[in-house]
């Protein structure tokens, strides 16, 4: 074993200083290529074209009309972010469980300006005039010819008894260190407890939401636990460890194809995952989950069953959907506006010939911001443009340890084949070979070394405290 982890350690680290090699080579003959934009430039451009977001779909939009337009000496291309990085939600998970670090799955946006005209101001959305022209941000009031809203979602926690106060999200790099560390006091307490049947109940976690998200947060839960936490806690193996997804559809993943549904709930089942369907969750306590098919003994629930549209997309002038989204047309504009562009999350957009949602997925965000980088560049040229269509490549769902769903065209996959295309194809389409290194690194030790058991806590407690007066 020794062996083995003096193998890896070289490996990686010999991948490292490869990499850090061909890294600092690209950035020090790019470091030039790109130059910044005074706020009296963007200004006095004859067409100004504000983004708002630098997630999947507004970067893709950025990208994209960079590419076809963004030579032109009189265009300003302005993406307006909060962060000053774009989080590769997908591969989240493997934080979560134990396999990477937080910054593998972060990208800082101003690498994506290396030889590129388009521009980045990191500053907070306060609000969107749609009748001025203009976004209110923290930085000052930007003006606009073209907008393009890209500013995704949060997720809907509804106003049911103990649910904001005990529930726990998952969307952020922060919330999967938390999931780890969360995971990790339940086994303790597990460990700790005398009283079986209050031992089941910190071994019984409930994911509520049977979409992508709860799907594949119940597997990280289930393999985390069984795979990593058990290693160090061999003598809780006989313990009944129970995982449960409580979906409100009747199916999981309604979105997707009955089939794919029904390989979802048969792998998670196979795995050791409980499903429930048609069931709702009514509310929780400090002991139980409260469903409509029941109460459920446990210390821990997870919610992962809706997303709404951020406040600032919520108080635009337009029509809404029920989670607060923008509806647009079948050109991805706001009714009545043609200049303003609503895509990702934050748009309520259906197939034009089907009548079907597109689905708020990554893969459709994309899509749709490289439809505005065409659409920008046709109204440009005088040309006319399709209406929008959503094609969807597939769907991939990591639901285990080497296992998972993958569905391509008419075909689908399971097993250790759909959980290589999930790594493989995710990894790959990370957009930064630095985040790729990293992730490459840190699963090969894994592999070998076994998952990352420790606790990372986020803020400062009084165990910090203590931890400071001690020392000296």
């Amino acid at each position: 074993m020794l062996r083995k982890t003096i193998g890896a350690t070289a490996i990686a680290a010999g991948a490292a200083v490869i990499g850090a090699r061909v890294l600092q080579r690209h950035g020090e003959q790019n470091a030039s290529q790109h130059q910044s934009e005074t706020e009296s430039s963007y200004r006095n451009a004859r067409r100004r074209i504000l983004i708002l977001g630098a997630g999947f779909g507004g970067m893709t939009a950025a990208l994209e009309i960079d590419r076809r337009i963004g030579r032109s000496p009189d265009t300003s291309i302005l993406v307006v972010d909060r962060f000053n990085s774009t989080l590769f939600t997908p591969l989240l998970w493997t934080v979560a469980d134990g396999r990477s670090n937080a910054n593998g799955v972060v990208v800082p946006v101003r690498s994506f300006q290396r030889r590129r005209s388009f521009h980045i101001l990191h500053a907070d959305i306060e609000r969107i005039d749609l009748d001025a022209r203009e976004v209110h941000t923290g930085s000052g009031v930007r003006p606009y010819d073209v907008l393009v809203i890209a500013l995704g979602s949060t997720t809907a926690t509804p106003d049911l008894p103990g649910l904001r106060e005990l529930s726990l999200p998952f969307h952020t790099p922060a919330d999967a260190l938390e999931l780890r560390n969360h995971l990790i006091d339940a086994v303790e307490a597990a460990h700790n407890e005398e009283d079986p049947d209050l031992s089941r109940e910190w071994l019984t976690f409930v994911v509520a939401g049977g979409g992508d998200t709860g799907i594949e947060l119940a597997a990280t839960i289930h393999g985390y636990v069984t795979t990593g936490l058990y290693a160090e806690y061999p003598w809780l193996r006989d313990e009944p460890l129970r995982v449960v997804v409580v979906g409100r559809a009747d199916r999981l993943v309604p979105m997707s194809d009955e089939r794919t549904s029904s390989d979802v709930r048969r792998t998670l089942e196979a795995e050791g995952v409980e499903v429930l369907t048609g069931v709702s969750v009514l509310g929780v306590n400090d002991l139980c989950v409260q469903t409509t098919a029941g109460d459920i003994p446990a210390r821990t629930l997870f919610w992962a069953a809706g997303i709404t549209a951020p406040d600032v997309v919520h108080d635009v002038q337009a029509e809404h959907a029920g989670n607060g989204a923008i509806v647009v047309d079948e050109y991805l504009r706001v009714k009545g506006r043609p200049e303003v562009y609503v895509i990702g999350d934050s748009a309520w957009a259906s197939d034009p010939n089907t009548g079907a949602g597109v689905p708020p997925t990554a893969q459709a965000a994309e899509h749709q911001g490289r439809y505005v980088g065409r659409s920008v560049q046709a109204a440009d040229e005088g040309k006319p443009i399709k209406p929008f269509k959503f094609s969807p490549k597939g769907h991939l769902a990591l639901l285990g340890r080497r296992t998972g769903v993958a569905r391509i065209g008419p075909f689908t996959v399971t097993g250790l084949p759909a959980w290589l295309m999930w790594h493989g194809y995710y990894w790959s389409h990370l957009p930064s070979w630095r985040n790729r290194i990293y992730l490459a690194t840190d699963w090969a030790l894994v592999a070998l070394t076994g998952r990352e058991t420790g606790q990372l806590r986020l803020g400062r407690g009084p165990a910090d405290t203590q931890a400071d007066s001690n020392t000296g």
